[in-house]
């Protein structure tokens, strides 16, 4: 069962995403090691990722709401039967094959000849500066794709050609814009081949049984990825069609006042977006701004008009709760928070102290309005082909 995201504030764009809801069959052997980073493998040059804080301090948008005059700030337009368009994106069998040909790639056999480029090796070794065995210079059974340039310069190139059971020295140099610890210094590294493996061209049943969480067999398999690929397409469509509905109703009102509270959150949400993008590219809040061609005046401007909508759908939100009588902590609010509890796996607390109280609160509450303007739209469904142009009309409502 697909779980509903929980919102942040009220951008329906900003849902964050939920742990446990994959998009792909899961596959066996899912501890076997596809990256080491720079932190736990110097032989290697990748990046670590990072958490974020998502703790608050500030007022929650439910309390800032209590001192608004919300009919004074919004007049409501029409939200209730309004027309959207629901499209659900065909699978095909392109994209089933796709899906197979990624999970081949990721699981590769063993074949009883020597190493070339494309293969994967599965190696045993250890790194050595001045004889000296370094932290992080040294694995055992760790598969590595020859020609991924995941390992320094020389690394991978030296085991081209070797077969298994093989030991090879490979002398090499860190690269100049290493970890500082080891920028430029020579190694040794000491590397047995313990399996050279390829993908397959087809998938076998044995390879399914082999690697494949639940299936062992090859048409179950593709049965089982043309299910998930038409569940994840419906729930694309459902969450567009959502978003294009709460816009659209969003759009029928008046906004006569934003007041400056509401502004701040979406500014303040501006800024923690932007600066995730900056730490990301690895550059600073202001040289990020900088080489995405933007002034500071141009920043400034677009942070307040992001501040603006974001104020604009809580007032939208807050005056249909207020006409049709939703209020957060009344029965409907806890039966929904129960039914998120349920599906996340937590307690409130644990809910709370990875989202924020309000986003929670804010989530449940929009997805309360946003359930109501779509039990009341007329939605028309058209179910897309990707392989013509044609498509197939119907209506529900």
């Amino acid at each position: 069962m697909k779980k509903r995201a929980i919102m942040i504030s009220m951008l329906l764009v900003m849902a964050l995403s939920v742990t446990g809801c994959s998009q792909k069959t899961a596959t066996k052997n899912d501890d076997t090691k596809t990256e080491e980073t720079a932190s736990t493998d110097d032989a290697e040059q990748t990046d670590s990722d990072s958490e974020e804080d998502t703790s608050e301090d500030s007022p929650t948008t439910a309390e800032l709401m209590a001192d608004i005059d919300v009919e004074k700030c919004v007049t409501l337009g029409d939200y209730k039967g309004i027309t959207v368009e629901k499209t659900i994106q065909s699978v095909t069998d392109e994209d089933v094959q796709n899906e197979i040909d990624d999970a081949l790639a990721s699981y590769p056999v063993e074949v009883d000849r020597t190493a070339k480029e494309g293969d994967t090796v599965n190696i045993d070794y250890v790194g050595k500066i001045d004889g000296t065995e370094f932290d992080g210079g040294s694995d055992q059974g760790a598969d590595l794709k020859l020609g991924s340039g995941k390992f320094i310069d020389g690394f991978e190139d030296g085991l081209i050609g070797a077969k298994k059971g093989e030991t090879r020295t490979l002398d090499l140099t860190f690269p100049e814009d290493y970890t500082q610890d080891l920028a430029g210094k020579a190694v040794e590294f000491t590397v047995t081949v313990n399996a050279v493996k390829e993908p397959l061209t087809e998938p076998t049943d044995q390879w399914v049984a082999d690697n494949i969480e639940g299936y062992d067999n090859v048409a179950d398999y593709k049965a089982g990825i043309r299910s998930d690929q038409e569940e994840n397409n419906e729930q694309t469509a459902e969450n567009q069609v959502r978003y294009s509905a709460w816009t659209q109703v969003v759009e029928n009102c008046t906004i006569n006042e934003y007041p400056d509270s509401l502004v701040e959150i979406g500014k303040n949400l501006y800024v923690q977006q932007v600066e995730t993008y900056a730490k990301y590219a690895g550059m600073e809040l202001d040289a990020y701004i900088e080489s995405s061609g933007l002034s500071q005046d141009e920043y400034e401007s677009n942070k307040e008009e992001y501040g603006k909508n974001v104020a604009a759908q809580a007032l939208v939100c807050q005056a249909i709760c207020d006409k049709e009588g939703f209020a957060i902590g009344d029965d409907a609010y806890k039966e929904a928070l129960d039914k998120m509890l349920t599906e996340y796996g937590c307690t409130e607390d644990e809910l709370i102290q990875t989202y924020g109280q309000d986003n929670v609160e804010q989530s449940i509450m929009l997805n309360r309005v946003s359930d109501l303007i779509l039990a009341n739209a007329n939605v028309t469904e058209v179910q897309a082909d990707s392989s013509s142009d044609s498509t197939e009309d119907s209506s529900a409502n």
